[in-house]
């Protein structure tokens, strides 16, 4: 048994209470982690062509780390695939996004740019949608679950991870729209802790959000 699973399987009532900069010290790491590639490319010091490239290099060091530490696979939400009333809820949940999403555009008026999506749709919906799952949903339960500060701490905390990884676009309304998307895909990992029915979900709201100009 590794020093790292050890040391994650030993109970934190026997240890002495850490120090408060050293308790958040994760959950500050994972924040910037994720931020620096959006926080770069808006400075001009990173090509805003590379922001798909940086998510998978922060998302591989992000799921290296966990199963380093001794997490599974399952931990990180990867498992019961075949539970349908967690696919029932994300197709429920998808629709009504998918809703509020066209009433968006009856709206306000958006103007972005859909991508080549022939060539884009297998990266996204193979690729980016898992990635920005993994980062945005299972690692951070994992960290305040550790903390003892999961419940709606953790849903927001999320929904604020998800948000930044979007700071690479510098659009406020898409800012606010992910934090909001991220709300509810965390509130719904938070009750199911299945990860599978979240990337489908994702991958549908992605693909309407470029169809629809709205990312």
């Amino acid at each position: 048994m590794g020093l790292m699973t050890f040391l994650r399987q030993v109970p934190t009532q026997t240890a002495a209470a850490p120090h408060p900069a050293v308790r958040f010290a994760p959950l500050a790491g994972l924040t910037l982690l994720l931020a620096a590639p959006g926080i770069a490319i808006q400075f001009g010091l990173l090509p805003f062509e590379y922001r798909m490239g940086a998510l998978i290099v922060v998302s591989a060091l992000c799921i290296g780390l966990c199963l380093w530490a001794g997490f599974s696979f399952t931990e990180l939400g990867f498992g019961r695939p075949h539970q349908w009333r967690h696919w029932l809820g994300a197709v429920a949940v998808t629709s009504l996004i998918s809703a509020v999403m066209l009433l968006q555009t009856r709206l306000f008026s958006f103007d972005a740019q859909p991508p080549a999506w022939l060539s884009f749709a297998p990266f996204y919906v193979l690729v980016s949608s898992p990635c920005q799952e993994v980062v945005c949903r299972s690692i951070p339960k994992l960290i305040t679950d550790r903390m003892e500060h999961g419940g709606w701490a953790y849903v927001l905390y999320s929904a604020a991870l998800f948000s930044l990884i979007h700071l690479c676009y510098g659009d406020p309304a898409l800012l606010l729209n992910t934090f909001l998307l991220g709300v509810v895909w965390g509130f719904v990992y938070w009750r199911t802790l299945n990860i599978w029915p979240l990337i489908a979900s994702h991958a549908a709201i992605g693909t309407l959000a470029f169809a629809l100009g709205l990312a």
